[in-house]
């Protein structure tokens, strides 16, 4: 069926062609959604039906006819009716048995041709003009509903009447749907859910223009979120994936403590990626800031004092978030560049090039840069858990050399080979530099948590003539077994000028004279009984602590004693033999001639 004609209380005819009506039904679905619209056609053929019963009945005087204006306006071919509407003397209505077939419903070709199969009847224009019709004819609301459909796979579209009251038990849903409301107030709800949306859409089109010139106009982050907490009017919390500050704004001293108070997940949502938190005092929804898939850090709104989230603040998150993303990644390229630029450095350095030439470089770092200087060597050991995994030594490069900006250390940082090394600057004291050594270590510890970390740091020098020799001894340091973050160099006294200041054929030469038979370290007896010497000069001689650390009885550390000063062909009474026994082990391990566990 091509086109429905439809009439009007004077007569004039109004032509809706299919094509049309399916158009209208597609735009409803879109804009208030297919449950709605059902409600809408319903009400739009039962105003028609109205009005046509109306205008039929006034015209002609005639009743009993009204199943064939379907036939007439052309909703369908044949109309079918069986049962009857009886009005009784008291003036109720009874439905006895009324039902019926629509013979090539418009509806259901519709469906049919440009939609497919459907899952439940569709022919709801048809429902409220028969519907309106009826009610208008008997003077009582007579809701038609249709029980089977060709358009969900039927053999025909067949439909039933009922007074209203008589459909609540088993369709009060549908019922309810279909009398709620009338068209214009529909319509007035859609412009204005339409009106509110285009407003949003305006709001976050302008707001994203402000932010996005800021990125390109190159505010650092601190500017751009600066500038979002303003155009917003709320509160901007940036923090790394550590849950680390970046940035704030909008938040006074005493509610940046109260945020350290933990929150519960109240709810996620997959599609919009944001996530809700209530704690004592404030609440926060927070959006992942990611590059190339990657969490980078994490962007959240807070909401204090009253003040509760509105539906549209996903969206405007979403655009801090995405902003910031792009300011994360320029602020990356930069650090990136920089830490490029420090770490050839000490990779010259380390090449013996041009000591003039590197110094030159100086000038292009972000602090001042003069001596005296030392050089450092980070060791990082896998724990259990991480042997097997590929160490990612430029990220964990990284990770130090922002903790290292943070606390202002002029320092520059290279990952060389299986370790990572640092050249500072001592505008500060030692200790004081030592005291941010323990706490960036503390802290990858805690970010890391399947890797140990420990530092040695070289003496003071004043020339880089002197780098090759400070790195020698930052390395020394870093492998003395004392079980510390940080080992400074001349903590080692004796030793470390021993190892620094003999070839290693020297030490052995030693460490042969002065340990005889336990110098045969590959054998495994004559190792265990070297350990067992080692442990026991590094308690004093003590037998319960040595004892206690090798887990054996006294008698079984007495024989072991006796064994090594056997070997030793002295006693370890003597002094002077403990004394450089200890030390030679030591210079060994140090060197990682000797391993013990």
């Amino acid at each position: 069926m091509s086109d429905q004609l439809y009439e009007t209380q004077d007569t004039s005819k109004i032509l809706m062609s299919a094509n049309a009506y399916m158009t209208m039904r597609e735009n409803l679905e879109q804009n208030i959604g297919s449950h709605k619209a059902k409600g809408f056609l319903f009400r739009y053929g039962r105003d028609f039906g109205e009005e046509a019963a109306r205008n039929y009945l006034e015209k002609r005087e005639r009743k009993g006819k009204i199943g064939k204006m379907h036939v007439r306006l052309g909703h369908v071919t044949d109309v079918t009716f069986n049962g009857k509407i009886v009005r009784h003397d008291d003036g109720t209505i009874e439905c006895i048995n009324t039902t019926g077939q629509w013979i090539e419903s418009f509806e259901a070709a519709i469906q049919l041709k440009h939609h497919g199969l459907s899952t439940e009847p569709v022919c709801h224009t048809l429902c409220g003009f028969a519907s309106g019709a009826l009610s208008y004819e008997f003077g009582v609301s007579l809701i038609v509903i249709e029980t089977k459909c060709f358009a969900k796979g039927d053999d025909c579209c067949e439909y039933e009447i009922r007074l209203e009251e008589d459909w609540l038990p088993e369709k009060q849903e549908l019922v309810n749907l279909y009398q709620s409301d009338n068209i214009l107030s529909e319509l007035e709800m859609t412009y204005d859910a339409l009106l509110q949306h285009k407003q949003l859409l305006e709001r976050l089109s302008v707001f994203q223009t402000q932010l996005t010139q800021s990125v390109t106009e190159r505010y650092s982050m601190a500017e751009l979120i600066d500038e979002a907490q303003k155009l917003l009017d709320m509160p901007i919390l940036i923090e790394d994936i550590h849950g680390q500050l970046l940035k704030q704004s909008g938040l006074s001293t005493e509610q940046r403590i109260l945020l350290e108070t933990p929150a519960t997940l109240i709810y996620e949502k997959d599609v919009q990626n944001i996530a809700y938190y209530e704690s004592a005092g404030y609440a926060k929804l927070s959006s992942p800031v990611t590059i190339n898939k990657k969490h980078y850090a994490t962007c959240s709104f807070i909401y204090m004092d009253g003040r509760v989230m509105e539906e549209s603040d996903a969206m405007f998150l979403e655009k801090v978030a995405s902003v910031v993303a792009l300011c994360i990644l320029y602020e990356e390229a930069q650090f990136e560049e920089q830490q490029r630029m420090r770490s050839s450095i000490i990779e010259r350095l380390i090449h013996k090039q041009n000591i003039a030439s590197i110094e030159s470089s100086f000038k292009f770092l972000p602090f001042q840069f003069s001596g005296p200087y030392t050089t450092s060597v980070i060791r990082i050991t896998p724990s259990k858990k991480a042997v097997g995994d590929l160490l990612d030594y430029h990220d964990q490069l990284m990770q130090l050399s922002r903790m290292f900006d943070t606390w202002r250390v002029p320092t520059i940082l290279a990952d060389i080979g299986e370790e990572i090394v640092l050249l500072t600057s001592h505008t500060v004291d030692a200790r004081q530099f030592k005291n941010v050594c323990t706490k960036v270590l503390k802290k990858m510890n805690q970010q890391n948590a399947n890797y140990t970390y420990a530092l040695g740091m070289s003496r003071l020098f004043t020339h880089f003539t002197s780098f090759e020799q400070s790195l020698k001894e930052a390395r020394i340091a870093q492998r003395f077994e004392n079980q510390q973050l940080f080992t400074d160099y001349e903590e080692l006294g004796m030793l470390g000028d021993l190892v620094t200041n003999m070839s290693i054929e020297q030490i052995h030469d030693l460490a042969q004279k002065m340990l005889k038979g336990l110098y045969d370290y590959n054998n495994p007896r004559k190792k265990e009984l070297l350990y067992t010497l080692y442990i026991y000069l590094l308690n004093n001689q003590r037998l319960k602590e040595t004892m206690e650390y090798l887990n054996l009885s006294i008698g079984g550390i007495q024989y072991r004693i006796k064994q090594i000063e056997e070997q030793l062909e002295d006693t370890l009474k003597n002094a002077s033999l403990a004394a450089y026994a200890l030390l030679l082990i030591q210079a060994l391990l140090l060197l990682g001639e000797v391993k013990f566990t």
